[in-house]
């Protein structure tokens, strides 16, 4: 399933595909088959920077209407007869060529108005259209006219479907008329269907703008909405999206402390070690001594482990002794055990005995317990913290259990383990899930 979150930007490749196609299949390139002009429903800009509908008003226009300064000026958008959206559906669904195909499926969107989106949708439902173009249908629709989408998607009978059509509706709508989609949220009175619909609503806000949202996503956090650390994940991955890891690494450092700060440059931390994971983790150092830092350490030593655990270890071993530091190397140590378990149990040998360490090899043991068990418990019993050993070889057994039911179960009366623990080892499923007890 597409998902929520690339909405709009699938409408944006939508449309660029279908523009490409255009140029090819009028200039005749090879490879383009025969050389046929599309119906002359719509034009469709060589270089989008979104949907027409949400990009319109994201300036400050009119939902339906191009701005003068957009690179679209003066093009004609000619309105889709019902002839042309019959025509037009018949290619999107069922042309043989899939890039004929998505370029038609970007002209229905592009056509979309207040006024046919209903023949647009009975098109698409003789058509069986797929689930990721149901989903661009309803934003596409939600920009151009948020009310009438979201009375539609109401008055669907199947649960699942009526769930996804409000949702992705919603999200469309905000990204053309936030403050009309902000205050139909708000008059919802059923609050739990207000929250599940809250995080489509900043989906859509962080399409029209970053900083509306943020403002936005930071008053839920003073209010005490306990969902708002998700809700600023999602506007930082838009935040990537348009500006990349280093301005939104200033982004995310220029919010204020709390749990929607720490979210997002968490996740700032995350794409940014995987385009430099070096300039990720120098960036990353002036964590390590914060409160919340932890989450950001962690995030870059095991990202940074998967591409180059020698490099990563070493710039944890040189962060200041705390609780970030040791995070990091647990999240460390278990990439590393994955690439290669022989190196990472040599370090392990060679660091001295310290809390470090014993976060060290929890991190090992989690990674290859699934694979070595024994392996993983006889580690396990190294590590001198009370809590965090009995943690590690509780896990161990776990997936011991897993493995071999039989010989697990012979070893827990004399593991040494607590009858808590030995409890969760027998209650752990096959997927690896402590079962209820």
């Amino acid at each position: 399933m597409l998902n929520r979150r690339l909405l709009p930007h699938a409408l944006w490749l939508v449309a660029a595909i279908g523009a490409y196609a255009v140029g090819s299949l009028r200039d005749g390139r090879p490879g383009s088959g025969q050389t046929r002009s599309a119906p002359d429903v719509v034009t469709v800009p060589a270089a989008p920077a979104g949907p027409g509908l949400a990009r319109a008003a994201a300036k400050g226009t009119p939902a339906g209407k191009e701005d003068a300064a957009s690179p679209a000026a003066g093009a004609a958008r000619a309105l889709l007869t019902e002839a042309q959206i019959e025509a037009t559906a018949r290619e999107a669904f069922n042309d043989p060529n899939p890039l004929k195909r998505q370029l038609a499926f970007a002209r229905l969107l592009e056509g979309l108005t207040p006024e046919n989106a209903e023949q647009i949708r009975a098109q698409m439902r003789g058509g069986r259209a797929s689930g990721d173009q149901w989903q661009l249908f309803q934003y596409a629709w939600g920009a151009a006219d948020g009310p009438g989408a979201l009375a539609a998607a109401a008055k669907i009978e199947n649960a699942d479907r009526r769930n996804g059509a409000l949702a992705q509706a919603l999200t469309g709508w905000a990204s053309a008329d936030p403050q009309q989609a902000i205050a139909w949220l708000g008059q919802i009175e059923n609050k739990e269907e207000r929250t599940r619909l809250q995080g489509n609503l900043v989906g859509g806000l962080a399409d029209h703008d970053i900083g509306f949202a943020t403002r936005y996503v930071l008053d839920l956090a003073a209010a005490g909405d306990g969902n708002a650390a998700a809700y600023m994940n999602t506007v930082a991955s838009e935040q990537l999206r348009k500006e990349g890891a280093v301005a939104s690494a200033q982004w995310a450092e220029s919010l204020p402390d709390g749990d929607a700060k720490t979210s997002a440059l968490e996740r700032v931390a995350n794409s940014y070690v995987d385009t430099d994971p070096a300039a990720a983790a120098a960036w990353a150092t002036q964590f390590a001594t914060v409160e919340y830092g932890a989450r950001i350490i962690d995030e870059v030593g095991e990202e940074y482990a998967e591409r180059d655990p020698g490099a990563a270890v070493q710039w944890l071993l040189g962060l200041p002794e705390g609780r970030a530091r040791e995070a990091g190397m647990h999240g460390a140590l278990g990439e590393w055990a994955r690439r290669d378990p022989t190196a990472a149990s040599q370090f392990l040998i060679d660091l001295p005995a310290s809390p470090l360490k014993d976060q060290a090899v929890s991190g090992f043991v989690r990674r290859v317990a699934w694979e070595e068990p024994e392996s993983a418990i006889a580690w396990a019993r190294t590590i001198a913290q009370e809590s965090t050993r009995n943690e590690a070889m509780t896990r161990a057994a776990q997936a011991w259990f897993i493995r071999d039911r039989e010989a697990a179960t012979q070893w827990l009366p004399n593991s040494g383990l607590s009858p808590e623990a030995q409890k969760r080892v027998l209650e752990t499923k096959r997927d690896g899930r402590r079962g209820r007890g």
